[in-house]
């Protein structure tokens, strides 16, 4: 039977329903939410996605069999070593559960349903990383898949969520600093739309409480894009102060990597005068000249025990906000001494 709408409004459509209320048939719906965009006009295809946004989709009772895997382009084009081994971590376990694993980059203004090039008559879960999109996650989550997210967060939201204890890790840097006699410490902070961008600023704040550094404003270098040349500039502001730091934390390696190019550049050395940190232990770290002490994020296990939990949660179909940290050690290389004179 079919349910009047303005009884039921919670109730999510069917791919009946939907068949049903754009006056098409159930195998163009179908194509549809399968992904098979070549076999369906896009005109149709936003019709149908604008309904699913709209009410929700309810599919039949089938167990899925793959994981989507959505990330934010620009962020994996910028930080693609970070994101390789959480990606080996989600891989791994979902093979262990018998899942297929589905990678979906998508460019940043382009975030929509109809464009996602996603099978929902299959889909078992999300997981997403990178995308800094609260309305997509809404409107996917309005599907009623199980889905987790990595390394962001939605506060209003029941969405679980596995992320960096970032500010403990800047804090680990700071101390590491502290220990070798420098009080004067400058920080590459990172674009603070970024959840973890603004908790590393948030830990270093609390370093500089902490253990008594140097609180001056512009020790402090806001929203440097996760990219060297970004890394370069900041550094050279900091350089160009009347007394400028002895030491420099970075928001992240690629930034860190920026920072020491420049150093080097103004012809001055390290570690001799000036200290560097950087944060997430991409490979590059151990590579450059000096090779940059860092703080190790635990990349792969924060995918392994995001696709564990995934998979929970298909298997329990209850989702509640959880924040799950994963600990973070210092990688204490080349790139720190005690400071100058």
């Amino acid at each position: 039977f079919y349910l009047d709408r303005k009884e039921t409004p919670h109730m999510p459509y069917t791919m009946n329903e939907i068949a049903k209320e754009l006056h098409i048939s159930i195998a163009t719906v179908s194509r549809a939410l399968s992904g098979k965009t070549e076999a369906v006009s896009e005109e149709t295809r936003k019709a149908i996605f604008d309904l699913v946004e709209k009410n929700g989709y309810r599919k039949r009772k089938s167990i899925g069999t793959h994981v989507a895997f959505v990330i934010d382009k620009e962020s994996f084009d910028l930080s693609s070593q970070f994101y390789a081994r959480i990606i080996s971590g989600i891989e791994e376990e979902l093979v262990r559960y018998k899942y297929y694993f589905q990678f979906n980059s998508m460019d940043k203004d382009n975030f929509d349903l109809a464009k996602i090039n996603l099978d929902f008559s299959s889909l078992a879960g999300v997981i997403m990383v990178g995308v800094r999109h609260d309305d997509f996650v809404l409107k996917l989550r309005r599907l009623e898949v199980p889905m987790i997210l990595i390394d962001y967060y939605i506060p209003t939201e029941d969405i679980p969520s596995v992320l960096i204890d970032n500010s403990d890790g800047i804090l680990k840097a700071c101390k590491h600093l502290v220990s070798l006699g420098h009080r004067r410490v400058g920080y590459l902070s990172g674009e603070e739309v970024e959840t973890s961008a603004r908790e590393r600023l948030f830990g270093f704040e609390q370093a500089v409480s902490a253990y008594g550094l140097a609180p001056h404003p512009d020790l402090v270098v806001r929203n440097c894009r996760s990219r060297i040349d970004e890394g370069f500039r900041g550094m050279n502001a900091l350089l160009g102060m009347k007394e400028p730091p002895s030491a420099v934390v970075a928001y992240n390696d690629l930034i860190a990597v920026g920072a020491m190019d420049a150093i080097k550049h103004a012809g001055l050395g390290i570690p001799n005068d000036f200290s560097v940190v950087g944060f997430d232990d991409i490979n590059v770290a151990a590579e450059v000249n000096p090779p940059l002490t860092t703080v190790h994020v635990h990349k792969k296990t924060m995918g392994m025990i995001a696709a564990q939990k995934l998979v929970q949660l298909i298997k329990k179909k209850e989702m509640q906000q959880e924040k799950i940290l994963v600990a973070t050690n210092l990688v204490v290389r080349g790139s720190t001494g005690v400071p100058k004179g």
